[in-house]
């Protein structure tokens, strides 16, 4: 049996939407929802739950592209975090070959950690220590330089917090987001069964709201009109 596709945010912002501002902007509606618990005070609290769930959609889109941009941010930070980091190993490692208790103290005792927090200890612990090894400076590598190179590794850990926080943001963007679409879902659920009461006999009203006249007889319909032909 097929399965219905999910209703997009979109068409529940816009289906809310018909509902409310048409029932606003229709004196007979008001009239007759009215009656019924749904006065314009009423109508006017559906109103700000759509305001809420647009704004709280609003804000998820812009946490989003905040996210992937610090991902951005993150991924070219890491690039030049690990070549400045792979540059002064190599040199590090081809100028103290043999000097285990050097190398071990610039960090270099093992493979380039993959993980963002083991490469970013390994590199602090190469560049904090590369400044009180002189020999380096004979290759390229004086205080000025390393400064410069692990201002590299400080920038790609700025960049990992930033995208640390904004993926929180996105996380929390988004269970507002839901949390107000649902409450907006059933307002709108609530409002219109009660507004096919009110405005029964008044098809085009409904269509208003956007709730589609039956064109086709409900079952119970069809059992009676069986049972007077039987008859």
């Amino acid at each position: 049996m097929p399965t219905k596709s999910p209703i997009s945010i979109a068409e529940r912002l816009n289906a809310a939407k018909l509902a409310i501002a048409n029932s606003l902007a229709d004196g007979e509606i008001q009239s007759l929802v009215a009656n019924y618990g749904y006065p314009a005070a009423k109508l006017n609290e559906g109103d700000a739950l759509l305001q809420a769930a647009q704004a709280a959609v609003n804000a998820q889109k812009s946490a989003e592209g905040a996210q992937k941009q610090s991902t951005q941010e993150l991924k070219t930070a890491e690039k030049e975090a690990r070549g400045a980091y792979q540059s002064l190993a190599k040199v590090s490692r081809a100028i103290f070959k043999g000097d285990k208790p050097r190398l071990t103290a610039l960090g270099l005792g093992g493979r380039e950690a993959k993980d963002i927090a083991g490469f970013l200890a390994s590199a602090s612990a190469l560049f904090e220590n590369a400044a009180s090894a002189g020999t380096l400076a004979e290759y390229g590598y004086d205080g000025g330089r390393l400064e410069s190179e692990r201002g590299k590794v400080g920038a790609f850990d700025a960049a990992n917090q930033r995208q640390e926080a904004a993926k929180g943001a996105a996380q929390q963007a988004a269970r507002d987001q839901e949390a107000a679409m649902r409450s907006l879902d059933a307002w709108r659920a609530q409002y219109l069964k009660i507004a096919r009461v009110a405005l029964r006999g008044k098809p085009q009203l409904l269509e208003k709201i956007g709730v589609k006249a039956r064109t086709t007889k409900t079952a119970a319909q069809r059992a009676a009109k069986s049972k007077k032909t039987t008859a």
